[in-house]
């Protein structure tokens, strides 16, 4: 262990010295530098695993413990990772469990290193945290030096499995006024040259002006994937109820585009009121009112129009939308104008909750770009809906504050412990069949295990199966 801290100290010390003289002799600027001092630390890095790895193999054969239970079956197997600062060959020994006749890595155990690993776990979060922003491939080129294919992010992907909306921990309960809860869709190609709709649902409890043009949301909570929006209202209000003392709420708004999907969302949330968005109220009028001002005999309906919503005159409105559309010459653009006439007086409620005592202002459009757009439908790239699925829940995990790389570590060992209990009960389940297999079925009913307590395990098996 001496030796090996001995030459990483003589290693930094050259390297500093070789880096000194040749900048002063002009042969090497900042940029190489860096370069250089990269390769060095990941080189340390390389010698501290091989260090530790070596002193720890060493401790396990030494011990005592060991002997009792494990056989050393052979002494050096090697075994190759790719680690952060590239890859790590070490040599560690293979032992027979003499107790229940099986071959074990003792270090490899303790390391946590899992069977036919490729990839070393802290490695693995770091690609997974790259992958949330970044195509597979820069993933890879950020987070590791040593080349990994696209498929083995994608494993790594497939690994982590898909976040729960409510995994993010809630703390004590928060006493607002409003909550504000926002909705939109996003529309993703798909590998089979269909699309699908990607609903995303945004949580904030407060506004703030950080600068000209730029709002803050403040304690904002994501919420997306591939679900029924049913199952997904239902996570958010379990949400509001974790994270907010509800009755000290004055206002819930539900805000979007006038989708069935969103306007349901007043059925789960109680006392919430739905608000259409600015922005696609703007559309449907444009859409009712802009081409009319180049008709023979021009027409100006939109400041009329928006006047009556403001002043919740809907009959008007009516009216005036019916007025538009009867002037309107083209056939196909009578059907989108009857389509947003449709919108407006089915989301019309929507419309007067948006000019209520404050002019409500969404920003749902922003924040599916933000959030699934640009990762999953801005270039042009296919997507299983099991890939598009984990993907924008990772994203949402991330922009509600979640940590990836803790998030991909803390359930790597809850597996891992699962995996052991699974397997420890396999090996108690062929013990107990085994004890059977030894047993005489026509003397089943004098089974001694049925009142001795250490055959308890049987004893519950057995009278749940009916006997």
């Amino acid at each position: 262990m001496n030796y090996i801290i001995q030459r990483i100290a003589e290693k930094v010390k050259s390297e500093i010295e070789e880096n000194v003289i040749k900048i002063l002799e002009g042969d090497l600027n900042l940029d190489r530098m860096v370069d250089s001092v990269g390769e060095m630390v990941n080189d340390i890095g390389i010698k501290t695993l091989l260090a530790v790895t070596e002193e720890l193999n060493d401790v396990i054969k030494q011990a005592p413990q060991r002997k009792g239970r494990y056989h050393l079956h052979k002494s050096s197997v090697e075994r190759t990772l790719v680690t952060r600062f590239g890859e790590f060959t070490f040599e560690r020994a293979y032992y027979k469990n003499i107790e229940e006749n099986s071959y074990v890595y003792i270090l490899d155990e303790l390391l946590d290193i899992h069977k036919y690993e490729r990839i070393e776990g802290n490695l693995k979060g770091e690609i997974l945290d790259k992958a949330a922003d970044f195509s597979y491939q820069k993933a890879s080129n950020l987070s590791s030096p040593v080349a990994i294919t696209r498929e083995s992010v994608k494993k790594i992907i497939r690994e982590n499995g898909a976040i729960g909306n409510l995994e993010l921990e809630t703390k004590k309960k928060k006493v607002v006024d409003t909550i504000y809860i926002e909705a939109d869709e996003d529309h993703v190609a798909l590998q089979n040259g269909q699309g699908k709709k990607m609903k995303l649902i945004y949580v904030y409890d407060d506004r703030v002006q950080v600068s000209k043009g730029r709002v803050e949301l403040k304690n904002k909570r994501y919420f997306t994937g591939e679900m029924d929006p049913e199952d997904m209202w239902t996570e958010v209000a379990t949400y509001l109820y974790r994270a907010y003392d509800l009755e000290k709420a004055n206002k819930i708004y539900i805000a979007g585009d006038g989708a069935n999907w969103i306007r349901r969302g007043t059925e789960f949330i109680k006392d919430s009121l739905y608000v259409l968005d600015h922005y696609h109220l703007s559309k449907h009028i444009n859409t009712l009112s802009t081409h009319l001002e180049n008709l023979e005999e021009p027409l100006c309906i939109a400041e009329p129009l928006w006047d009556l919503c403001r002043n919740n005159k809907k009959e008007f409105a009516i009216e005036l939308m019916n007025l538009a559309i009867k002037e309107t010459p083209s056939l196909s653009k009578k059907e989108s104008m009857r389509k947003a006439k449709r919108t407006m007086v089915n989301c019309w409620e929507g419309i007067i909750n948006l000019f209520g005592e404050e002019k409500y202002k969404c920003s749902a459009e922003g924040h599916v770009s933000h959030i699934l757009s640009a990762r999953l439908s801005s270039r042009p790239m296919g997507w299983s809906v099991v890939g598009a699925d984990e993907m924008a829940r990772m994203r949402a995990y991330k922009a509600s504050g979640g940590n990836l790389k803790e998030y991909y570590s803390y359930h790597r060992v809850r597996r891992k412990e699962e995996e052991r209990i699974i397997e420890f009960d396999k090996r108690v389940l062929a013990r107990g069949k085994n004890s059977y297999k030894s047993i005489d079925p026509d003397k089943m009913i004098d089974m001694p295990y049925l009142s001795k307590a250490d055959g308890k395990w049987l004893k519950k098996a057995l009278r749940a199966s009916g006997f």
